[in-house]
């Protein structure tokens, strides 16, 4: 499956130690399936860091995941669970992880959910 990061900079390698803590699912590298989604996060970053915005592709492959026997968590939509753990791990500004997934699927908020979420 095809995977879109966006920024301000094209990433050949993954480092998670560039990433930031207090984001929705904790410090991670975040990638997306919508293209357009990812063009629309890279143009913000672009223009918020005063350079280019950059899309990168990845390759991710499911059954790689499975056989590491990564750790997943899935949220199908904006609920109670989902609104808990956003509120966890924007809150948590440590450099280690509110939680021990590996890998989380799950609906980003918006501006509407950011307004709730930051009341």
């Amino acid at each position: 499956m095809k995977m879109y990061h966006g920024g301000f900079v094209a990433i050949d390698e993954i480092d998670l130690s560039c990433c930031e803590v207090g984001k929705d699912f904790g410090k991670g590298f975040y990638v997306t399936n919508l293209i357009e989604q990812a063009e629309t996060w890279a143009k913000r970053k672009g223009k918020e860091k005063r350079t280019e915005s950059v899309v990168t592709e990845f390759d991710f492959d499911e059954d790689i995941c499975r056989i590491m026997k990564l750790k997943m968590l899935y949220f199908d939509g904006y609920n109670d669970e989902w609104l808990d753990f956003v509120v966890l791990n924007r809150k948590n500004l440590k450099e280690l992880q509110a939680h021990d997934y590996d890998i989380i699927e799950g609906p980003v908020a918006d501006d509407r959910i950011n307004g709730q979420i930051d009341e």
